[in-house]
């Protein structure tokens, strides 16, 4: 006669660390789309289904410009820019993505045409990554992912219109101010050049903003 508690432990799955690490990643994943709207469980296990783990290298393209992207993304770890290329050349940061939230280009993706803007990770970075499609499919099934598109939607409009009132009202030192807030820590983690390009300005006059910053606080 076998033994019961024999059988179980030849016939149990094994610890896979691989399992934690996608259980905590899709958990972190649904902390932060919960901040926009509530999902309930059916729609979280249905949408959770689609998550896929990705890693990036610093210095690596999430997109470049002219790709033509199918996938939305979250990001657990690391930093992302997204920014844009002038005709001569040169680079303006659109804005930076911290963990929690989703470098994704939905421009792209909504109108299927190419991407008009860059996704470079600043720093190593593990993201989790999702077909757009398909997401949209499970919108048309679960009401609490509709509504959790529709307040992405919202917020991303809220965000686009207050930076660029801000950008053009304010003056750099406030910029400057702003971005700390918004990204408390940041200016640690990344090159300064990429923070004077964000701003819109030099890095010349991005260290004369922290000098006079510093003197002030001392």
């Amino acid at each position: 006669m076998k033994c019961a508690a024999c059988e179980f432990s030849h016939t149990r799955t094994p610890f896979s660390p691989k399992s934690l690490f996608l259980n905590v990643a899709l958990a972190q994943v649904r902390t932060a789309l919960s901040q926009f709207a509530p999902m309930d469980d059916e729609a979280w296990t249905a949408l959770s289904d689609l998550f896929v783990h990705k890693s990036l290298k610093r210095n690596e393209f999430l997109y470049r410009e002219g790709d033509r992207p199918h996938n939305g993304s979250m990001l657990l770890s690391g930093v992302l820019r997204v920014f844009y290329t002038k005709q001569d050349g040169v680079e303006y940061n659109k804005n930076f993505f911290i963990p929690g939230m989703s470098p994704t280009p939905i421009t792209a993706l909504v109108t299927g045409q190419p991407c008009a803007i860059s996704f470079q990770a600043l720093t190593d970075a593990e993201l989790m990554t999702f077909n757009f499609a398909q997401f949209l499919a499970l919108a048309d099934q679960h009401e609490s992912l509709r509504k959790l598109y529709t307040k992405i939607l919202e917020q991303l409009w809220i965000h686009k219109e207050q930076q660029e009132i801000q950008m053009v009202t304010n003056d750099a030192q406030t910029n400057y101010d702003l971005f700390r807030k918004k990204f408390p820590g940041l200016e640690q983690q990344i090159p300064q050049y990429h923070i004077a390009s964000y701003l819109g300005i030099t890095p010349i006059q991005l260290s004369r903003i922290r000098a006079k910053m510093s003197k002030s606080t001392s």
